[in-house]
């Protein structure tokens, strides 16, 4: 088939058009940037640049349509926030190419921490305490019975961006009073306890809600560090939490793929969910490795009615983010308790590594060009621009 991926810049899309160019698919990838990895890759049959999905969302939904036509594309996959645009103009794309993708409205109900947290709590699945800005500013007696610290968290957003620790009764009021939060308003945030224990993340495609296929993994290192995405990780199983994102996905029919964190309480063993991202994920490459093609598996049910479930995954299997491992070495070293143990974990580690979400000795352009432009951005912007699919607001 003629399959196309969107979002070319980051590993996701890389790993997408690796796995597909391997079945012998004919790949094409896309982004709204000049410098992309995925466009260097061996296992690229072309790109294109589009409009900004998020600036231009009219003009990117013409170039895209347009360009399906052109190049005959039988399956379009759309791995990043760029997804939520797609599904909103989902009947339009689908009369051009087939999809497997959630509609808008559940897309929004995963998307956004104050939905799913309500339905997560309807039935049954364990969520740390939170509340809205509106909450605790209506009633006062809230904020006293709060345990600090306590994280504050954008109502949309993933991968550590948005979220801030509030050590205090005070420092919380401070903030409340400000109205501001990181240059942004107050509305846009929830108040969640902070929970103690180890993070497990689960991930499923589901074809109108049945489970297709699952993974899950136990994150090692992350960055930024203790709140970001998993820059090493470890495929184990947890029945708990793979039940618990099941249930939510099987109440919404859930399309598509999503991938959910879950924090384990050290004292109980809880599963308690964090996050939900209502497509492809950071760590896509670890499920890829562990024996479930997530990639394949959305391809055949883009064109299939019918596909075979995959009832397993591999258990023990490591793999690493090798440009996030990179960046957040100083902040874990900093951060490690114990110096010697971390430095031999991270340059020897005991499990080898099965593969690297962003770099392979038989296709190392990527990699390459995903550290120039990186660093070019950096230089830029200091550090201080967001990337453009955090920035909106999806309604």
């Amino acid at each position: 088939m003629n399959i196309l991926v969107t979002n070319a810049k980051n590993r996701i899309a890389y790993n997408v058009v690796k796995s597909l160019s391997a079945k012998g698919h004919h790949v094409y990838c896309a982004d709204f940037v000049p410098r992309a990895m995925t466009y260097y890759s061996r296992y690229s049959s072309g790109y294109f640049i589009y409009p900004s999905p998020f600036s231009k969302q009219s003009a990117f939904v013409k170039c895209l349509i347009n360009k399906i036509i052109e190049l005959k594309i039988d399956v379009l996959i759309p791995v990043y926030e760029e997804l939520f645009l797609v599904s909103k103009h989902k009947e339009l794309f689908l009369n051009h190419v087939k999809m497997a993708i959630p509609d808008y409205e559940k897309i929004l109900i995963a998307h956004n921490k104050d939905q799913w947290w309500r339905i997560a709590k309807q039935i049954g699945v364990p969520v740390p305490e939170t509340f809205s800005v509106d909450q605790l500013k209506r009633n006062a007696s809230l904020i006293i019975q709060l345990e600090f610290p306590v994280l504050l968290k954008t109502k949309q957003g993933g991968g550590g961006w948005g979220i801030g620790q509030v050590d205090t009764f005070e420092d919380l009021i401070r903030i409340l009073d400000a109205g501001t939060y990181h240059d942004l308003p107050l509305d846009r945030y929830i108040v969640q306890k902070k929970m103690q224990g180890e993070t497990i993340c689960v991930a499923m495609v589901l074809s109108h809600g049945k489970l297709i296929g699952k993974t899950s993994y136990r994150q090692i290192r992350e960055y930024p560090a203790f709140r970001g995405q998993a820059t090493c990780r470890v495929s184990v199983s947890n029945k708990a939490a793979e039940a618990f994102l099941q249930k939510i996905l099987e109440f919404l029919q859930w399309h598509g793929v999503c991938q959910a964190d879950f924090i384990i309480e050290h004292k109980t063993g809880v599963p308690y969910l964090i996050d939900v991202n209502p497509r492809f994920w950071g760590s896509l490459s670890q499920a890829i490795a562990s024996g479930v093609d997530f990639p394949f598996l959305i391809a055949e049910i883009s064109i299939k009615e019918d596909v075979e479930t995959v009832g397993f995954f591999l258990e023990g299997i490591q793999t690493r983010w090798l440009g996030g491992e990179i960046r957040g070495f100083v902040q874990n070293f900093t951060r490690s308790r114990k110096k010697i143990p971390f430095l031999k974990d991270f340059f020897f580690p005991k499990i080898t590594t099965k593969s690297f979400d962003d770099f392979s000795l038989k296709d190392p352009c990527p990699f390459i060009i995903w550290g120039i432009d990186s660093t070019l951005r950096s230089i830029r912007y200091r550090g201080n621009k967001p990337h453009d699919s955090l920035e909106g607001v999806w309604d």
